[in-house]
């Protein structure tokens, strides 16, 4: 096939494709380059000039599937390259890190100046943070940039950011706090500090929105970094719809999930770095198999190859196993027998869920009905007090004694502050450290538990403790209970297993045998995550119920 049946890849101004530049492509009719067009992630054909459009940043793979073809201009290619990534970003240098970086991160900062708009999806651990924050530092230094903002998707982790840019730069942050009309006075006073940090809930607020908007107009706020952006998957939710009106020149999107594992959550990502052009109706019908009731279910995913081409093009990901000598995690499951009385309302509430089955069915969650069943496993006195027999803090306090005596700290979590409230009192003489929804001061609490030697203990619930904090003093992790999603457990695992770390993990979770919790280690051991399989209609709610429950139902 000479040159590719004719074909032409000419650059030329245009704003279709997201951004100022586009190729425009043209060839002879052929099916074999019509179908590896296709394959590209962004490309609009036009009837009238039957011309291909893709984005500039296209080029260079257009290049590869195609390298016989005929370039035109090659001149504006040089010169429209260089207006996207302005050259002075791509070689810094002289740029003096504040603390060192590792060879990972170093190349994550190189590929940041290079990219104005992109996703650093890094595993848990690896020090994304840092990574943002001296590019953002290096785009100051070098091109003026005047104010950098960075939204947490995770309230808790504000404080973690600003402690974050304080040891890895040398320029100041301040958290825009308080209430919603303090912050949009915050921000209309145009505060003096470097970087500016806030969560993303703020968002919903119009007059927070509508200050930020206009900040960002005036280019006063040029970088926006978005932390943990997969907890923003829903683009028809307040604070989704706020964050694809934040269009600055740069963006740096962190995510240390795998967004394959949930395509329709890669949406809003990939929208708010300017690279999906279609709706969320047409980016789930591209993407996802709909059936069930109304053909409104996600039954299954197609296409799923040019997801993974667009992401790869404007994602960075490396895991902790390639780039770090991390020591080993040390994972065991201590499997523990419930005493009688706490069997006994164990199977009383088992018998009343089974009574009510038909009711937990029909329910669009029936997981959040099967809670009681789980907290007896942990602690009883939940549901009765007067019963305070639990297998499971018996155990605990077993191995915190261990623990404690060879000088280590642990973690210890729960899905429940009921249950953390309980542990709080019954292990108070290990002067623990506190993180749940209803602390207000996490900070305080994480530098206890890192510097405090008295201090030998975290409790946290995992939405509150699992995300975002540095850990690193822990050796052992401990779980009352897991989560229905084997990614949260992931998280929570990696606040003590990171960059810091210096010795060996010990996970340890604690399960009563013949119950719920033994079931929900055996679904978890396939990797599955519950929640999707139950209250995203992935599988039949019966059949997972039945395996939690242990029964014919």
């Amino acid at each position: 096939m000479r040159d590719n049946n004719n074909m032409k890849i000419e650059i030329a101004n245009s704003k279709k494709c997201s951004g100022e530049y586009s190729c425009f492509v043209t060839f002879s009719f052929n099916w074999d380059i019509v179908n590896k067009i296709k394959d590209l992630p962004i490309r609009y054909f036009s009837p009238e000039t039957k011309a291909w459009e893709l984005p500039l940043n296209s080029l260079d793979q257009l290049q590869k599937t195609f390298p016989t073809a005929f370039l035109i201009n090659k001149e504006k290619i040089k010169l429209t390259k260089n207006k996207v990534i302005p050259k002075h970003t791509r070689d810094l240098k002289n740029f003096k890190f504040k603390t060192d970086p590792f060879a990972h991160q170093k190349d994550a900062f190189n590929f940041g100046l290079v990219k104005n708009k992109w996703l650093l999806g890094d595993e848990m651990g690896l020090g994304k943070s840092k990574v943002a924050i001296d590019i953002a530092s290096a785009l100051k230094e070098s091109i003026g940039l005047k104010h950098t903002l960075v939204i947490c998707c995770v309230n808790s982790i504000k404080y973690n950011w600003y402690n974050e840019i304080k040891l890895h730069s040398n320029n100041s942050a301040i958290v825009i706090d308080g209430s919603n009309t303090e912050r949009a006075e915050t921000l209309a006073n145009v505060p003096k500090e470097y970087f500016y940090i806030i969560n993303i809930e703020a968002l919903r607020n119009k007059e927070v929105l509508s200050v930020l908007v206009e900040l960002i107009t005036e280019n006063i706020i040029e970088y926006i970094i978005v932390d943990e952006i997969h907890k923003a998957k829903n683009p028809s939710s307040l604070q989704g719809k706020g964050l694809l009106k934040l269009n600055s020149n740069y963006k740096l999107a962190l995510t240390g999930t795998p967004l394959m594992n949930s395509p329709e959550d890669a949406f809003i990502i990939l929208k708010w770095l300017d690279i999906e052009s279609h709706n969320f109706y047409q980016f789930k019908h591209f993407y996802c198999i709909m059936g069930g009731y109304g053909n409104y279910q996600v039954v299954g995913y197609k296409n799923l190859h040019r997801l993974s081409n667009m992401l790869d093009n404007n994602m960075l990901r490396r895991l902790k196993i390639d780039e770090l000598d991390l020591p080993p995690k040390i994972k065991q499951i201590d499997y523990v027998e419930m005493p009688v009385k706490q069997r006994k309302i164990y199977n009383e509430v088992l018998a009343g869920i089974k009574e009510n089955i038909d009711k937990i069915k029909l329910s669009p969650n029936p997981l959040a009905l099967l809670i009681r069943l789980r907290q007896v496993t942990s602690a009883p006195q939940i549901i009765s007090t007067l019963i305070k027999d639990s297998a499971k803090i018996d155990r605990l306090k077993e191995i915190l004694e261990e623990v404690s005596g060879s000088g280590q700290k642990a973690i210890i979590y729960s899905n429940w502050t009921s249950v953390t409230d309980i542990l709080r009192e019954e292990l108070k003489s290990y002067n623990p450290a506190v993180i749940t929804g209803q602390i207000k001061d996490r900070q305080a609490q994480v530098e206890k538990f890192q510097t405090d030697k008295s201090c030998e203990i975290m409790i946290g619930t995992i939405g509150a403790c699992g995300t975002g904090l540095n850990l690193t003093s822990a050796s052992y992790v401990i779980f009352m209970d897991k989560p229905w999603n084997p990614a949260n457990t992931e998280q929570a695992e990696d606040r003590a297993h990171r960059i810091g770390t210096k010795g060996s993990v010990n996970i340890i979770t604690l399960a009563c045998k013949d119950s719920i919790d033994e079931r929900i280690e055996e679904i978890l051991e396939g990797k599955e995550n519950i929640i999707d399989a139950v209250v995203n209609n992935k599988q039949s709610k019966i059949n997972i119920l039945q395996q939690l429950l242990g029964s014919q139902i």
